[in-house]
């Protein structure tokens, strides 16, 4: 009799196993999710702060060419004063060729003054001269700062794109991980079934047997009673529900 309860011990402890493992399997995906989750929350947390960054770099780019035009308008007009000196000084120049020296002593004065002038013209006109390369230079180095920005610009776009990839990744990682929850779920939901299933089968069949057991002490006491036919049909019924257990 013990023989025959034993297959249903060892389909129980399957079972049993079979659960601890789905279970050990659900919390091990559990665990994934958490960190996957996680490291999500970490690369928006880095998007949003690389984002900022090149809206920031935009601003600056926005101020540095607002500086440069700034700038060549100054120089258009710097440009635009030296050509009025330049023609001042020409027709002045021309001027004191033309004039008759009528009185020495008063061209010499005239002269004079002219010359001072003159010299006064040209201190302005290398003044604006200097005025006009040191806004050149300047130009130079704010276009090579707008270069600068642009380059680095670029490598926030291109590390704002390898995030975006990174963060699409994630999530089909993550798509999967919960397909693969979902799966174990309704393999532990069906496992789960099959072992109530089992149990109910196994319930039944122990109160068969001890139906079985109870029958077969009362056709030992009452075996005396009994003809040899009755105890024939008394062993075909045994084999009976033998046969009905398996």
């Amino acid at each position: 009799m013990d023989k025959k309860v034993l297959p249903e011990k060892l389909v129980e402890a399957d079972s049993g196993n079979e659960l601890g493992r789905i279970s050990e399997d659900l919390e091990d995906e559990v665990g994934a999710r958490s960190n996957m989750d996680r490291k999500l929350a970490d690369l928006r947390t880095e998007l949003e702060r690389l984002q900022a960054e090149n809206t920031a770099e935009w601003g600056k780019r926005e101020r540095l060419e607002t500086e440069k035009l700034g700038l060549e308008r100054d120089n258009k007009k710097l440009k635009a004063q030296i050509e009025e000196l330049e023609k001042l000084l020409a027709k002045r120049s021309q001027h004191s060729t033309n004039v008759i020296d009528s009185d020495f002593k008063a061209m010499q004065c005239e002269l004079f003054e002219k010359n001072k002038e003159l010299s006064d013209l040209r201190h302005a006109h290398n003044k604006l001269k200097k005025q006009h390369q040191d806004k050149m230079a300047e130009l130079t180095h704010s276009s090579r700062r707008i270069e600068q920005h642009e380059a680095e610009v670029k490598k926030l776009r291109l590390r704002v794109e390898e995030l975006k990839k990174e963060l699409a990744q994630a999530e089909d990682e993550l798509d999967d991980s919960l397909n693969q929850i979902r799966k174990l779920q309704r393999s532990l939901d069906e496992q789960t079934e099959l072992n109530d299933n089992l149990q109910v089968q196994f319930d039944h069949l122990q109160t068969r047997l001890r139906r079985q057991q109870t029958s077969s002490l009362f056709g030992m006491k009452r075996s005396s009673v009994y003809s040899p036919d009755d105890s024939a049909e008394a062993i075909s019924e045994e084999d009976d529900l033998d046969l009905e257990v398996k």
